[in-house]
């Protein structure tokens, strides 16, 4: 009775179910075309070119199994060739993510993917030509030398034979493999710094070019789905026809909440970053509104796989997991039963049922008979009887093919439970997910490709490099090497706090305070400034007064805010650590403030003698950043705070605004003040995300963070906090409310980097 309920309910409500949408925002339509008006014109580093060769090269002999033909090779070279590869095509396309990020232009890091992609593609093609010259070149050799073996020869010659039959499988397999570098790129630390750089939804996933389908001319050729995907038809009269297949489960899911425009839980797949993603951009661009649903492979997992949810269910129970958990996999179960339960019915009511399980269950036995046969051939032995006496007619010229292993599977087939075919269904459908995937990432990315030129050409490399419209990635070693004009730059101010006490103190006890300065603040910090690419410019007395620059065509040091604030929390947290040892040994503490300014051009600097001396207005504004009054030092003494900036205003607006001084009162006590341009500045560097946190007073409180690469390649956690200056009285310094100006400080405190890392 309760099945024949089941059969006329309504499809379950998938609101509980995390779902998530597929959006692939790849596109290279805001690149302007090349000298033709037409392509894109892009130069790949010639290093990277020659070693594309020379990998594809040897991998075709791998996959072709000729290794005995060509003395030369061996295993090990392969390997190294293909190691050799990932890393200059690293640094190839590091220059792409730098370009992209100094013209905010995430396209011209699709382009230098995509070229590369497409260099690949054809230099495999080629090199399989020239295997086959080569082996044919051996053929001629060997047959025209004098007293040859006739039985060597005809090794060569079906040797050369079976490259040629397979040649699709072998062009599949060697492509496969050489992709795997691109792939291999992103764990190598290109995701990182893209992290950094670009909002989520402009990272591609690893998957976008190890795409099968790249590789074969006929996506729907039967040892390609059998080898990749699934068997299903080929033909417009089979039940399983691709365009069939798509049918029924657009049918069942166009019943449920998807097809009515209804969303998962976690329909925030489609947002990526800052804001909301682009759809118009997104892929697929065309089809219907429940393919970004059905691409996303896991979406069949959370959808139809009670088999894994009940598994689940029994490690939560064995593990007494919580009660919440154990009703949320149950909730679960029932509504990935009943729509297994929906879409089983739809295949076996189509007629899909045998030819899916047939699909799994020939695997391990169509490979002892194609060829002759062809796997969908295999399958139609296995499902349909009128076609066996045709295919054993096939078989008999081989008499090493026996029929006892086909007719064991039809056996196992027919024996096949409901709950085993349930299960065959659920990987057929995770295959088509991914098929489909697939299939539309390759219509999209050969279509990007075709708009890419690829120059080889020295004439019109020069007129394209001429006309500003050619896209280079090239390795550094290739690049012109000369001193590029300084962009803009940025003034480090660190000022340390009663100095002058701490002299008088430590002289009183007949110690030297010079010595302490240098080997406590000084001498640590000048130690740290080359992961950051800071320069000492002065010191003056208590301060020292540190720069970054930021040169034309060099995006990869175009981080020089952000590698400020991380400079100057290693400069807080150095001083921290010196500190907890001076008090060990009755020493006086530092305490100091930070200014970082940004400021837009160059710095104008003047000579004295050899001596380079740089003159800024960022200098003065970074000297009144660092600073701090002395009355809010006495009223803010002794006090436990998360923050070590607060900045008021004491002054009419109207004072404020007459002059280009800042007039803020500052409290600075080991804080790092940022100017609001430099905060600017670095939300253009780095990918900031918003995060609020609550004080224990319940005060919210705005935080911004991201990281920073390092020029030594590693990745610095920032965190900045925005806060509106409060204008207080001159006399009493009451709080009279907030103004209208933000001020920036970068924080240090343990405990909001803790909260940031767990919630981020």
């Amino acid at each position: 009775m309760l099945s024949f309920l089941r059969f006329f309910s309504k499809p379950p409500s998938l609101k509980q179910l995390p779902l998530k949408r597929y959006l692939v925002d790849f596109s290279l339509n805001r690149l302007a075309p090349g000298v033709d008006n037409i392509h894109i014109d892009v130069l790949i580093s010639p290093q990277v070119h020659n070693t594309v060769k020379q990998a594809a090269s040897l991998l075709l002999i791998k996959h072709s199994r000729t290794e005995n033909f060509f003395e030369d090779y061996k295993r090990e070279h392969c390997e190294n060739e293909k190691r050799t590869l990932r890393d200059l095509c690293a640094n190839a396309l590091l220059e792409g993510i730098n370009r992209a990020k100094s013209e905010a232009e995430v396209q011209i890091d699709f382009l230098g993917q995509a070229s590369l992609v497409k260099l690949f593609l054809e230099e495999i093609k080629i090199q399989y030509e020239k295997l086959i010259a080569n082996v044919e070149d051996l053929l001629r050799t060997y047959e025209l030398s004098p007293g040859h073996d006739p039985s060597e020869g005809f090794k060569l010659k079906g040797k050369l034979t079976e490259v040629r039959q397979n040649r699709k499988q072998i062009l599949l397999h060697a492509g496969m493999e050489l992709f795997q570098v691109i792939a291999d790129l992103n764990p190598a630390g290109l995701r990182s710094i893209r992290e950094s750089n670009f909002p989520p939804g402009d990272i591609l996933p690893d998957h976008f070019f190890l795409n099968p389908m790249l590789h074969t001319d006929n996506p729907l050729d039967d040892f390609f789905l059998v080898e990749i995907y699934a068997l299903f038809g080929q033909r417009s009269e089979d039940p399983d026809n691709y365009q069939s297949l798509k049918s029924i489960i657009y049918d069942l899911l166009g019943e449920t909440e998807l097809g009515q425009g209804g969303a998962g839980d976690e329909d925030s797949a489609a947002l990526s970053g800052k804001g909301e993603k682009r759809e118009e951009d997104a892929s697929p661009a065309e089809g219907s509104a429940l393919d970004p649903w059905i691409m996303e492979i896991d979406n069949i997992d959370r959808m139809f796989n009670c088999f894994d949810s009940k598994e689940q269910y029994d490690r939560q129970r064995q593990k007494q997991g919580s009660d919440a958990r154990l009703r949320e996999l149950e909730a679960r179960i029932m509504i990935q039963e009943k729509l297994l339960d929906l879409c089983y019915r739809k295949f076996r009511k189509s007629q899909l049922m045998r030819r899916v399980a047939a699909a799994y269950e020939m695997r391990s036995v169509y490979g002892n008979y194609c060829p002759p046969l062809r796997p969908r051939q295999v399958r139609e032995y296995l499902i349909a009887p009128r076609s066996r006496k045709y295919t054993a007619r096939q078989l008999k010229s081989r008499k090493s093919s026996s029929l006892v292993p086909l007719e064991e599977t039809i056996r196992q087939i027919k024996k096949s439970s409901g709950l085993q075919k349930k299960q065959h269904l659920v990987c057929f459908l995770k295959d088509f997910s991914r098929y489909h995937r697939d299939l539309n990432n390759c219509r999209l990315l050969k279509g990007s490709m075709d708009a890419i030129n690829l120059i080889k050409e020295e004439k019109i490399l020069i007129l394209s490099r001429e006309n500003r419209s050619l896209h280079e990635f090239l390795l550094p070693d290739e690049r012109v090497k000369e001193e590029k004009p300084i962009l803009d730059h940025v003034i480090i101010k660190a000022d340390i706090r009663g100095s002058m006490d701490i002299t008088y103190l430590m002289r009183a006890r007949g110690l030297n305070p010079a010595s302490y300065f240098s080997l406590n603040f000084f001498d640590p910090i000048s130690e740290i400034l080359i992961d950051y690419g800071g320069s000492k410019e002065f010191i003056e007395g208590d301060a020292i007064i540190l720069s970054i620059f930021e040169h034309e065509d060099t995006p990869q040091g175009w981080y020089g805010v952000a590698r400020a604030c991380g400079l100057a929390t290693r400069m807080l947290n150095i001083v921290r650590q010196y500190n907890a040892k001076s008090q060990k040994h009755n020493l006086p503490i530092l305490e100091f403030g930070i200014g970082i300014c940004y400021n837009e051009g160059p710095p104008t600097f003047l000579f004295d003698g050899d001596s380079k001396i740089i003159i800024s207005p960022a200098i003065n504004m970074a000297d009144r950043l660092s600073g701090c009054n002395k009355m809010l030092r006495r009223r803010f003494k002794d006090q436990q705070r998360l923050f070590n900036l607060f900045v008021f205003q004491n002054v009419a607006a109207e004072e404020i605004g007459a002059t280009t001084d800042d007039l803020s009162l500052r409290y600075n006590v080991n804080g790092i003040e940022l100017n609001p341009e430099g905060f600017a500045k670095l939300a253009r560097e780095i990918n900031l995300k918003g995060v609020t946190y609550k004080t224990d007073d319940n005060e919210e409180v705005q935080l911004y963070t991201g990281t920073v690469p390092t020029l030594t390649g590693k990745y610095q956690r920032l965190i900045v906090r925005e806060a509106d200056i409060l204008e207080v009285k001159p006399e009493t310094m009451e709080v009279i409310g907030k103004t209208s100006r933000k001020y920036y400080e970068v924080c240090t405190h343990p405990a909001i980097h803790e909260f940031i890392t767990n919630n981020a």
